[in-house]
Protein backbone atom coordinates (compact mmCIF):
# COMPACT_ATOMS: atom_id res chain seq x y z
CA UNK A 1 0.00 0.00 0.00
CA UNK A 2 2.69 2.20 0.84
CA UNK A 3 6.17 3.17 -1.46
CA UNK A 4 9.04 1.22 -0.70
CA UNK A 5 11.53 -0.84 -2.21
CA UNK A 6 10.35 -4.05 -3.70
CA UNK A 7 11.48 -7.33 -2.44
CA UNK A 8 12.99 -8.75 -6.11
CA UNK A 9 16.63 -8.22 -7.51
CA UNK A 10 16.09 -6.52 -11.33
CA UNK A 11 16.64 -8.19 -14.25
CA UNK A 12 20.61 -7.92 -15.46
CA UNK A 13 20.94 -6.66 -19.29
CA UNK A 14 21.04 -10.24 -20.75
CA UNK A 15 18.03 -11.56 -18.39
CA UNK A 16 15.95 -8.20 -20.26
CA UNK A 17 16.95 -9.28 -23.37
CA UNK A 18 16.01 -13.31 -22.91
CA UNK A 19 12.19 -12.41 -21.49
CA UNK A 20 11.94 -9.96 -24.30
CA UNK A 21 13.09 -12.03 -27.58
CA UNK A 22 10.39 -14.49 -25.96
CA UNK A 23 7.73 -12.42 -25.06
CA UNK A 24 7.67 -10.23 -28.90
CA UNK A 25 9.95 -12.13 -31.20
CA UNK A 26 13.62 -12.73 -31.60
CA UNK A 27 14.23 -9.24 -33.85
CA UNK A 28 12.60 -7.22 -30.23
CA UNK A 29 15.00 -4.83 -28.57
CA UNK A 30 14.42 -2.60 -25.75
CA UNK A 31 15.45 1.00 -26.91
CA UNK A 32 14.47 2.07 -23.17
CA UNK A 33 13.22 1.31 -20.24
CA UNK A 34 12.53 2.65 -16.76
CA UNK A 35 11.87 1.95 -12.95
CA UNK A 36 8.55 2.02 -11.72
CA UNK A 37 8.54 2.30 -8.15
CA UNK A 38 5.44 2.50 -5.59
CA UNK A 39 5.40 -1.28 -5.43
CA UNK A 40 6.53 -3.07 -2.40
CA UNK A 41 7.05 -6.89 -4.05
CA UNK A 42 7.51 -7.29 -7.96
CA UNK A 43 10.56 -5.26 -9.98
CA UNK A 44 8.82 -3.53 -12.69
CA UNK A 45 10.47 -2.34 -15.57
CA UNK A 46 8.58 0.37 -18.44
CA UNK A 47 9.77 -0.81 -21.61
CA UNK A 48 10.11 0.94 -25.25
CA UNK A 49 11.34 -1.32 -27.86
CA UNK A 50 13.03 -0.37 -31.18
CA UNK A 51 9.85 -0.87 -33.05
CA UNK A 52 8.20 1.49 -30.92
CA UNK A 53 6.01 -1.00 -29.13
CA UNK A 54 5.39 -0.55 -25.06
CA UNK A 55 4.75 -2.67 -22.49
CA UNK A 56 5.23 -2.87 -18.34
CA UNK A 57 7.41 -6.24 -17.35
CA UNK A 58 7.04 -7.49 -13.86
CA UNK A 59 9.09 -9.68 -12.81
CA UNK A 60 8.46 -11.46 -9.53
CA UNK A 61 10.81 -11.91 -6.10
CA UNK A 62 13.19 -14.87 -6.15
CA UNK A 63 11.80 -17.91 -4.92
CA UNK A 64 14.51 -18.00 -1.87
CA UNK A 65 12.97 -14.12 -0.87
CA UNK A 66 11.15 -14.03 2.20
CA UNK A 67 7.37 -13.70 1.41
CA UNK A 68 3.78 -13.59 3.06
CA UNK A 69 1.73 -17.23 2.51
CA UNK A 70 -0.75 -15.41 0.03
CA UNK A 71 1.93 -13.89 -2.07
CA UNK A 72 3.07 -17.42 -3.60
CA UNK A 73 1.36 -17.35 -6.47
CA UNK A 74 -0.02 -13.98 -7.14
CA UNK A 75 1.91 -13.30 -10.74
CA UNK A 76 -0.75 -15.76 -11.72
CA UNK A 77 -3.53 -13.89 -10.31
CA UNK A 78 -2.74 -10.66 -12.03
CA UNK A 79 -2.74 -11.96 -14.94
CA UNK A 80 -5.92 -14.05 -14.34
CA UNK A 81 -7.54 -11.27 -12.75
CA UNK A 82 -7.13 -9.21 -16.09
CA UNK A 83 -7.94 -11.68 -18.15
CA UNK A 84 -11.36 -12.00 -16.47
CA UNK A 85 -12.19 -8.03 -15.96
CA UNK A 86 -11.26 -7.01 -19.98
CA UNK A 87 -14.09 -8.13 -21.38
CA UNK A 88 -16.41 -5.83 -18.91
CA UNK A 89 -13.76 -2.85 -18.35
CA UNK A 90 -12.36 -3.11 -21.23
CA UNK A 91 -8.58 -0.73 -21.74
CA UNK A 92 -8.87 0.76 -17.99
CA UNK A 93 -6.67 -2.55 -16.91
CA UNK A 94 -3.80 -3.92 -18.56
CA UNK A 95 -3.86 -6.71 -21.54
CA UNK A 96 -1.77 -9.51 -20.70
CA UNK A 97 0.69 -9.89 -23.71
CA UNK A 98 3.06 -12.79 -22.03
CA UNK A 99 3.65 -14.64 -19.36
CA UNK A 100 6.27 -17.12 -18.49
CA UNK A 101 9.28 -18.17 -15.95
CA UNK A 102 12.61 -17.08 -16.07
CA UNK A 103 15.58 -19.12 -18.18
CA UNK A 104 17.53 -20.95 -15.49
CA UNK A 105 15.15 -19.60 -12.94
CA UNK A 106 11.38 -21.59 -13.16
CA UNK A 107 10.51 -21.04 -9.85
CA UNK A 108 10.59 -17.09 -10.80
CA UNK A 109 7.67 -15.66 -12.67
CA UNK A 110 7.33 -12.69 -15.25
CA UNK A 111 4.75 -11.04 -16.59
CA UNK A 112 4.61 -8.50 -20.00
CA UNK A 113 1.48 -6.56 -19.43
CA UNK A 114 0.46 -3.45 -22.12
CA UNK A 115 1.31 0.37 -20.72
CA UNK A 116 -1.59 2.10 -19.67
CA UNK A 117 -1.73 5.96 -19.87
CA UNK A 118 -1.68 8.01 -16.87
CA UNK A 119 -0.30 9.11 -13.71
CA UNK A 120 -0.76 7.46 -10.26
CA UNK A 121 -3.75 9.42 -8.42
CA UNK A 122 -1.69 9.87 -5.23
CA UNK A 123 0.56 11.98 -7.10
CA UNK A 124 -2.25 14.21 -8.16
CA UNK A 125 -4.37 14.36 -5.60
CA UNK A 126 -3.38 17.26 -3.54
CA UNK A 127 -3.77 19.46 -6.86
CA UNK A 128 -7.30 18.80 -7.71
CA UNK A 129 -10.10 20.90 -6.55
CA UNK A 130 -13.27 18.60 -5.07
CA UNK A 131 -15.29 19.76 -8.67
CA UNK A 132 -12.23 18.25 -10.58
CA UNK A 133 -11.83 14.88 -8.58
CA UNK A 134 -15.44 13.57 -8.05
CA UNK A 135 -15.72 12.57 -11.78
CA UNK A 136 -12.61 10.61 -11.06
CA UNK A 137 -14.18 8.92 -8.54
CA UNK A 138 -17.58 8.64 -10.07
CA UNK A 139 -16.05 6.99 -12.95
CA UNK A 140 -13.76 4.90 -10.50
CA UNK A 141 -17.03 4.18 -8.84
CA UNK A 142 -18.55 2.32 -12.10
CA UNK A 143 -15.79 0.66 -13.35
CA UNK A 144 -15.31 -1.37 -9.37
CA UNK A 145 -18.88 -2.14 -10.37
CA UNK A 146 -17.87 -3.47 -13.16
CA UNK A 147 -14.90 -5.67 -11.66
CA UNK A 148 -17.54 -6.69 -9.29
CA UNK A 149 -19.86 -8.64 -11.91
CA UNK A 150 -16.48 -10.82 -12.34
CA UNK A 151 -17.70 -13.88 -10.44
CA UNK A 152 -15.48 -17.37 -9.59
CA UNK A 153 -16.67 -20.54 -7.79
CA UNK A 154 -14.69 -21.13 -4.63
CA UNK A 155 -13.69 -18.30 -1.90
CA UNK A 156 -10.13 -17.27 -1.56
CA UNK A 157 -7.16 -16.79 -3.12
CA UNK A 158 -6.60 -17.79 -6.86
CA UNK A 159 -3.08 -19.39 -5.96
CA UNK A 160 -3.15 -23.01 -5.80
CA UNK A 161 -0.53 -22.41 -2.55
CA UNK A 162 -3.57 -19.73 -0.62
CA UNK A 163 -6.31 -20.55 1.71
CA UNK A 164 -8.93 -21.63 -0.27
CA UNK A 165 -12.92 -22.69 1.27
CA UNK A 166 -16.13 -23.16 0.24
CA UNK A 167 -17.61 -20.44 2.13
CA UNK A 168 -16.19 -16.84 2.67
CA UNK A 169 -16.04 -16.88 6.56
CA UNK A 170 -14.35 -20.28 6.25
CA UNK A 171 -12.08 -18.87 3.53
CA UNK A 172 -11.67 -15.18 5.19
CA UNK A 173 -10.72 -17.18 8.33
CA UNK A 174 -8.06 -18.90 6.58
CA UNK A 175 -6.67 -15.43 5.71
CA UNK A 176 -6.31 -14.49 8.36
CA UNK A 177 -5.05 -17.39 10.18
CA UNK A 178 -2.59 -17.47 7.69
CA UNK A 179 -1.39 -13.72 8.25
CA UNK A 180 -0.87 -14.46 11.80
CA UNK A 181 0.87 -17.31 11.24
CA UNK A 182 3.35 -15.00 8.90
CA UNK A 183 3.73 -12.37 12.15
CA UNK A 184 4.97 -15.48 14.49
CA UNK A 185 7.39 -17.26 11.57
CA UNK A 186 8.45 -13.76 11.11
CA UNK A 187 8.86 -12.39 14.72
CA UNK A 188 6.65 -9.64 14.43
CA UNK A 189 4.70 -9.53 17.87
CA UNK A 190 1.34 -8.48 17.22
CA UNK A 191 -0.78 -5.76 18.89
CA UNK A 192 -2.74 -7.54 21.47
CA UNK A 193 -1.11 -10.82 20.23
CA UNK A 194 -1.63 -13.52 17.80
CA UNK A 195 -3.84 -15.23 19.92
CA UNK A 196 -6.41 -12.30 20.84
CA UNK A 197 -6.59 -11.81 17.06
CA UNK A 198 -7.59 -15.08 16.31
CA UNK A 199 -10.24 -14.79 19.02
CA UNK A 200 -11.72 -11.82 18.25
CA UNK A 201 -12.00 -12.50 14.15
CA UNK A 202 -13.31 -15.79 15.31
CA UNK A 203 -16.05 -14.36 17.24
CA UNK A 204 -17.05 -12.75 13.96
CA UNK A 205 -17.15 -14.43 11.03
CA UNK A 206 -21.02 -14.66 11.58
CA UNK A 207 -21.00 -11.49 10.24
CA UNK A 208 -19.76 -12.79 6.87
CA UNK A 209 -22.24 -15.67 5.93
CA UNK A 210 -24.33 -13.41 4.10
CA UNK A 211 -22.05 -13.25 1.56
CA UNK A 212 -22.61 -15.99 -1.01
CA UNK A 213 -21.56 -15.54 -4.21
CA UNK A 214 -17.26 -15.40 -4.58
CA UNK A 215 -16.69 -11.78 -6.23
CA UNK A 216 -13.45 -10.96 -7.90
CA UNK A 217 -11.96 -8.56 -5.42
CA UNK A 218 -9.34 -6.40 -6.11
CA UNK A 219 -8.23 -5.64 -2.32
CA UNK A 220 -5.68 -2.58 -2.92
CA UNK A 221 -7.60 -0.20 -5.18
CA UNK A 222 -5.60 2.80 -3.11
CA UNK A 223 -4.94 6.25 -5.34
CA UNK A 224 -1.46 4.66 -6.07
CA UNK A 225 -2.95 1.94 -7.85
CA UNK A 226 -5.51 4.20 -9.91
CA UNK A 227 -4.42 5.93 -12.82
CA UNK A 228 -5.64 9.09 -14.64
CA UNK A 229 -4.78 11.39 -17.38
CA UNK A 230 -6.03 15.27 -18.95
CA UNK A 231 -8.77 14.65 -21.04
CA UNK A 232 -9.11 18.45 -22.39
CA UNK A 233 -6.86 21.51 -22.76
CA UNK A 234 -7.47 22.59 -19.13
CA UNK A 235 -6.15 19.11 -18.46
CA UNK A 236 -9.05 18.23 -16.41
CA UNK A 237 -8.54 14.28 -15.60
CA UNK A 238 -10.39 10.85 -16.16
CA UNK A 239 -9.66 7.88 -15.04
CA UNK A 240 -7.22 6.22 -17.45
CA UNK A 241 -6.55 2.73 -15.75
CA UNK A 242 -6.34 0.38 -12.93
CA UNK A 243 -3.45 -1.48 -12.11
CA UNK A 244 -1.40 -3.93 -9.95
CA UNK A 245 -4.41 -6.80 -9.37
CA UNK A 246 -2.21 -9.71 -7.89
CA UNK A 247 -3.29 -8.73 -4.45
CA UNK A 248 -6.98 -10.08 -5.70
CA UNK A 249 -9.10 -12.79 -4.24
CA UNK A 250 -12.47 -13.97 -4.56
CA UNK A 251 -14.57 -12.87 -1.63
CA UNK A 252 -17.20 -10.26 -0.45
CA UNK A 253 -16.80 -6.98 -2.77
CA UNK A 254 -17.57 -4.85 0.19
CA UNK A 255 -13.61 -5.53 1.08
CA UNK A 256 -12.63 -3.70 -1.75
CA UNK A 257 -14.18 -0.08 0.16
CA UNK A 258 -11.08 -0.77 2.68
CA UNK A 259 -8.34 0.22 0.53
CA UNK A 260 -10.50 2.59 -2.05
CA UNK A 261 -10.47 4.74 1.08
CA UNK A 262 -7.41 3.81 2.79
CA UNK A 263 -6.94 4.99 6.29
CA UNK A 264 -10.27 6.94 5.67
CA UNK A 265 -14.19 6.37 5.76
CA UNK A 266 -15.68 5.24 2.29
CA UNK A 267 -18.70 6.64 2.96
CA UNK A 268 -17.42 10.14 2.64
CA UNK A 269 -16.59 9.31 -0.70
CA UNK A 270 -20.11 10.19 -2.44
CA UNK A 271 -18.96 10.54 -5.70
CA UNK A 272 -17.07 7.19 -5.56
CA UNK A 273 -20.59 5.44 -4.11
CA UNK A 274 -22.85 7.57 -6.89
CA UNK A 275 -20.45 5.93 -9.69
CA UNK A 276 -20.56 2.86 -8.00
CA UNK A 277 -24.54 2.45 -7.26
CA UNK A 278 -25.66 4.10 -10.61
CA UNK A 279 -23.63 0.76 -12.53
CA UNK A 280 -25.52 -1.58 -10.35
CA UNK A 281 -22.89 -1.98 -7.25
CA UNK A 282 -24.86 -2.46 -3.98
CA UNK A 283 -23.91 -1.22 -1.01
CA UNK A 284 -25.67 -0.51 2.43
CA UNK A 285 -24.19 0.81 5.37
CA UNK A 286 -25.73 -0.85 8.11
CA UNK A 287 -24.54 -2.43 11.53
CA UNK A 288 -23.69 -5.88 9.65
CA UNK A 289 -21.65 -4.29 6.62
CA UNK A 290 -19.80 -1.71 9.03
CA UNK A 291 -18.93 -4.76 10.89
CA UNK A 292 -17.62 -6.58 7.95
CA UNK A 293 -15.61 -3.65 6.89
CA UNK A 294 -13.68 -3.55 10.16
CA UNK A 295 -13.07 -7.27 10.13
CA UNK A 296 -11.29 -6.37 6.40
CA UNK A 297 -9.39 -3.57 7.95
CA UNK A 298 -7.95 -5.92 10.44
CA UNK A 299 -6.85 -8.37 7.72
CA UNK A 300 -5.17 -5.50 5.23
CA UNK A 301 -3.84 -4.13 9.11
CA UNK A 302 -2.65 -7.19 10.29
CA UNK A 303 -0.66 -7.39 6.64
CA UNK A 304 0.61 -3.90 6.44
CA UNK A 305 2.01 -4.47 10.21
CA UNK A 306 3.86 -7.45 9.58
CA UNK A 307 5.41 -6.75 5.89
CA UNK A 308 8.04 -4.50 6.91
CA UNK A 309 9.87 -7.49 8.02
CA UNK A 310 10.33 -10.32 4.92
CA UNK A 311 10.26 -6.95 3.17
CA UNK A 312 13.60 -6.21 4.30
CA UNK A 313 12.78 -2.72 5.71
CA UNK A 314 15.45 -0.96 7.86
CA UNK A 315 14.61 -0.81 11.81
CA UNK A 316 13.40 2.40 11.61
CA UNK A 317 11.09 2.16 8.48
CA UNK A 318 9.21 -0.38 9.48
CA UNK A 319 9.12 0.82 13.71
CA UNK A 320 6.99 3.94 11.45
CA UNK A 321 5.13 1.73 9.59
CA UNK A 322 4.12 -0.08 13.05
CA UNK A 323 3.85 2.82 14.68
CA UNK A 324 1.21 4.75 12.32
CA UNK A 325 -0.68 0.89 11.87
CA UNK A 326 -0.70 -0.29 14.94
CA UNK A 327 -3.22 2.04 16.73
CA UNK A 328 -5.50 1.61 13.79
CA UNK A 329 -5.68 -2.07 14.56
CA UNK A 330 -5.85 -1.91 18.21
CA UNK A 331 -9.04 0.31 17.88
CA UNK A 332 -10.47 -1.85 15.12
CA UNK A 333 -9.76 -5.09 17.15
CA UNK A 334 -11.73 -3.00 20.31
CA UNK A 335 -14.79 -2.45 17.67
CA UNK A 336 -14.68 -6.41 16.95
CA UNK A 337 -14.65 -7.03 21.07
CA UNK A 338 -18.07 -4.86 21.02
CA UNK A 339 -21.43 -5.89 20.73
CA UNK A 340 -22.93 -5.04 17.15
CA UNK A 341 -24.55 -2.20 17.48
Amino acid sequence: MTPSSPTGLPPDDATLDALVRAAFGEDARVREQAVLTGGTYNTVRRLLLHDGRRSVLKLAPPPDRPRLTYEHGIMGTEAMAYERVRPVAGPLVPEVLHAGTVPGDPRREYLFLSHLPGTPLNDVRSGLAPRRLAPVRRELGRAVAALHTVTGHGFGYPAQAGPRAHTWPEAFGAMVEAVVADASRFAVELPGGGARVLRLVSANLVHLAAVRTPVLTHFDLWDGNVLVAGRDGAGSPGLSGIIDAERAFWGDPAAELVSLALFGDIREDTAFLEGYREAGGRVDFTPELLRRLTLYRVYLYLIMFTEPTPRGHDRDTAARTRAFVGPLLEDDLARLATPLA
